[in-house]
């Protein structure tokens, strides 16, 4: 792409150049953002929750289960 300066009179135009020009942020900050932004705190538990069952399924698959299992 060029980088030529837009087109006058194109505020989509300037809108997208200063766009590109930021910083792009994280997924976890921007999942915090959307939570705080919108009042979604019932979100959080559930994804730790997912995360915990996620995490327990990957470490049953290493060396680690013969000690998972025993939790159960």
């Amino acid at each position: 792409m060029s980088d030529k300066p837009p087109l006058e009179g194109s505020a989509a135009g300037n809108e997208f150049e200063q766009l590109r020009h930021e910083k792009q942020i994280s997924l976890v900050q921007e999942f915090w953002l959307f939570v705080t932004e919108n009042k979604k705190w019932w979100l959080i538990p559930i994804l730790l929750v997912m995360s915990l069952v996620g995490l327990l399924a990957a470490l049953a698959s290493t060396g680690a289960a013969p000690f998972i299992y025993t939790l159960f």
